[in-house]
């Protein structure tokens, strides 16, 4: 039968093999967790070349909205031109239209006066 001292021995062995099973299994854990951390977290340099290039994208989205909004703004001034012109070119005739129907009333009216006289 073995004696107390060899199943104290015995069981702190397993208690030693136990531990440093649980050891060497959080360390690997840790290790496992801290690459990943890093694999995830950009590098200084990958930050800024992220940063440049959001930079770069936004610069172009201006110069195209600027491009896009002048090309807009020059051909809303062409059509207001064009309107004011078409709407002056109604009122010349209109104006003109109404000399003319002046003119043709005053010409009966004449016309009218001239064959009362000779009756």
């Amino acid at each position: 039968m073995p004696s107390e001292a060899d199943k104290t021995q015995q069981f702190e062995e397993v208690l030693t093999n136990v531990a440093e099973s649980i050891g060497s299994t959080l360390g690997s854990l840790a290790a496992k967790a801290n690459a990943a951390k890093e694999a995830l977290t950009p590098s200084p340099a990958t930050q800024a070349k992220v940063v440049k290039r959001a930079k770069e994208v936004e610069k172009n989205a201006k110069a195209i909205t600027r491009k896009v909004a002048k090309k807009v703004s020059a051909t809303a001034k062409k059509v207001s031109a064009r309107a004011k012109k078409a709407k002056k070119a109604v009122s010349k005739t209109t104006k003109k239209a109404g000399k003319a129907a002046k003119k043709a009333k005053k010409v009966a009216k004449k016309t009218v006066k001239k064959a009362k006289r000779r009756r």
